[in-house]
């Protein structure tokens, strides 16, 4: 089973109202018909789903690409929503939807948090969606290459463009809400413990925040073990 695979499977576990999942999968079909990150492509993707059968998108992703059916640039749309939502855009979606990045071996991995900070931004203004999506990235680089979820995290914890944002992480609360902090905090509680994915399914409820990040990172940990 190739990375890609490893990561979207996971998703498929993980993700029980589908919106994260259709995200991640344009990001990948992005990356490959690209041969890489190339934002304008992106977002003409994700606009074209938000403007057919787009469904689970999030208030902020739909509140920006509905700026941007108006005419405004995507980058002020971005801007303009957090405006808007008084700084409140520091949401989980780009953490959901980024883990096609780390499976993608033409970027290397001292570009992953730069990329994802770029990502999140086009619809998630606050720094500390970008930040959490920039550690989702490298907890699955990093276990795509080999280490285990220990080695994962004590290797993210100690990365100086993340390692703030892994403190304020290990600071956050455990609930089933979707704030970005408290969704890799939930995740991470559940990755550390027996059961992962069906404990943190059963807490998280029909929103379903944290299980996409659990199901994700889950189903690379066991695809590892079992090739290792």
């Amino acid at each position: 089973m190739n990375n890609i695979d490893k990561i979207l499977n996971g998703y498929v576990e993980g993700d029980k109202n589908g919106g994260p999942t259709e995200l991640a999968k344009i990001l990948h079909k992005s990356l490959l018909a690209s041969d890489g990150f190339k934002i304008s492509d992106l977002v003409n993707r994700y606009y074209h789903w938000w403007d057919t059968d787009a469904f689970d998108t999030g208030p902020t992703f739909a509140m920006v690409f509905q700026k941007v059916s108006r005419g405004v640039s995507i980058e002020e749309a971005s801007k303009e929503v957090d405006k808007q939502l008084n700084g409140a855009t520091a949401g989980c979606g780009p953490a959901h939807r980024i883990a096609p990045i780390a499976g993608y071996k033409n970027i290397p991995t001292d570009s992953l948090v730069s990329i994802a900070r770029a990502e999140a931004a086009i619809t998630h203004y606050h720094p500390d969606a970008g930040n959490c999506s920039a550690i989702m990235a490298l907890l699955c680089r990093y276990l795509i290459e080999g280490s285990t979820w220990n080695e994962s995290k004590e290797i993210v914890s100690k990365n100086e463009d993340v390692k703030t944002t892994w403190i304020k992480i290990d600071n956050a609360n455990l609930n089933d809400g979707g704030y970005v902090l408290d969704v890799m905090h939930s995740a991470i509680y559940f990755l550390d413990r027996e059961n992962s994915l069906e404990n943190s399914l059963t807490f998280a409820g029909p929103a379903n925040y944290c299980p996409v990040i659990v199901g994700v990172l889950q189903n690379i940990i066991i695809k590892q073990k079992l090739t290792n």
